[in-house]
């Protein structure tokens, strides 16, 4: 890498099933390693770089990762947005003394790993976005984190959860895009979409329906409800549905500057599908330490791919791992195979093969996400770097 790269700091990294090389040597993605020469157009905005240049751990096929250049300007925006939601939440008048006291200590410290995570989220699985459209996704991260954990735990008061209190306005969500310009009551996710639709007014409103379509998702299936799976491709099929499936499609063309039909995108729905397994079971092995340590301080069953492979198998949790990742690898094989394809057909538009190009360069980003970010690493023994 480039030693004057301008990079989003990070603090720890981890591995949580190591392999032999020869477990992930191949020629694939060459894109991304022409894109290393910092000459790619469509990634202007984008530092590319391989993490074993910094010597550390990168168990893939992928020959770098994107990282985009406006980190600083999407954690400024998560700091600023954080800030006005509970500022907001403390104006609602439903919990005094000591217990709104010791609320606002357990959100103080978790804002911190909130901000962190949203900035890093943004910056690492959309790298192309402008600085604007950077801005805008670091607050969809901490809008999607804190619903998340909500939903998880219940650790916020009123006030707190801004897509919880959004879809309460509204009894049930419409297919049709105008209906999510608003007015919406809660001024600050008002705020938010005001900027999406600012920058893409069709794209923005589709990102925004995404976002609620998931957060609805996530109010009726709850992640810590016990869930049994006969099969592994049952639990795939339901981790699919539990990813922001319709969100990030979204994302990614309105981070990109593209806006494709129905039609486009359902020829590459394939690769889609392979992407979206490929970004759901990443999050699965680096969160799976994280996850069970909670459950086990709650007392509270969790839905995690790893544990999934270790109740179907019979396997201890480490032999899951090692499971998960092969099956990972697997999923770089055929979405390599399925860029080919489509690159080499003559029937695909340029919208379509940069849709195809930032999956993959999404992919990428969210292992070196998921490897470095303090919100799983903080779980795993060892992985808090020395310099």
């Amino acid at each position: 890498m480039d030693s004057h790269l301008d990079l989003k700091p990070f603090e720890y990294c981890f591995d949580p099933s190591p392999l032999q090389n020869s477990h992930i040597s191949g020629n694939y993605f060459p894109f991304l390693k022409e894109a290393l020469s910092g000459e790619s157009q469509e990634l202007k905005n984008s530092n590319c770089f391989d993490p074993r240049s910094l010597s550390l751990p990168w168990p893939t096929t992928f020959p770098a990762t994107v990282q985009n250049k406006y980190w600083r300007e999407a954690q400024a925006a998560a700091v600023e947005l954080f800030e006005q939601i509970t500022s907001a939440a403390q104006q609602k008048e439903y919990e005094v003394g000591y217990e709104k006291r010791m609320r606002d200590k357990n959100i103080a410290e978790r804002g911190l790993l909130l901000i962190d995570a949203a900035a890093s989220t943004s910056t690492n699985i959309f790298p192309a976005a402008s600085v604007i459209k950077a801005k805008t996704m670091a607050k969809a991260s901490l809008l999607f984190f804190i619903h998340d954990d909500d939903a998880d735990s219940k650790i916020y008061g009123p006030g707190m959860n801004v897509l919880k209190e959004s879809l309460e306005e509204t009894q049930q969500l419409s297919r049709g895009l105008e209906e999510y310009r608003g007015p919406w009551k809660n001024t600050v996710f008002q705020q938010w979409v005001d900027e999406c639709v600012g920058e893409n007014y069709t794209m923005g409103l589709k990102m925004v329906r995404g976002m609620l379509t998931w957060a609805k998702y996530i109010l009726d299936n709850p992640p810590k409800k016990h869930v049994h799976f006969l099969t592994w491709p049952d639990y795939v099929e339901y981790r699919i549905n539990d990813s922001l499936g319709m969100a990030i499609s979204d994302i990614l063309q309105f981070t990109c500057g593209i806006s494709m039909t129905e039609s486009e995108t359902r020829t590459i729905n394939e690769m889609y599908r392979l992407y979206m397994m490929h970004f759901s079971l990443t999050n699965d092995l680096y969160s799976y330490e994280k996850e069970n340590r909670e459950a086990k301080e709650d007392g509270a069953s969790f839905i995690n791919g790893v544990q999934v492979l270790t109740d179907l198998l019979d396997v201890p949790s480490q032999t899951a791992k090692y499971i998960l990742r092969l099956t990972i690898l697997s999923l770089e094989r055929q979405l390599n195979e399925a860029y080919i394809t489509h690159a080499q057909s003559r029937t695909r538009s340029a919208k379509q093969l940069r849709f195809a190009r930032s999956m993959i360069e999404s992919a990428a980003g969210n292992l070196f996400l998921s490897s470095t970010l303090a919100r799983y690493a903080r779980a795993v023994p060892g992985s808090r770097l020395k310099n």
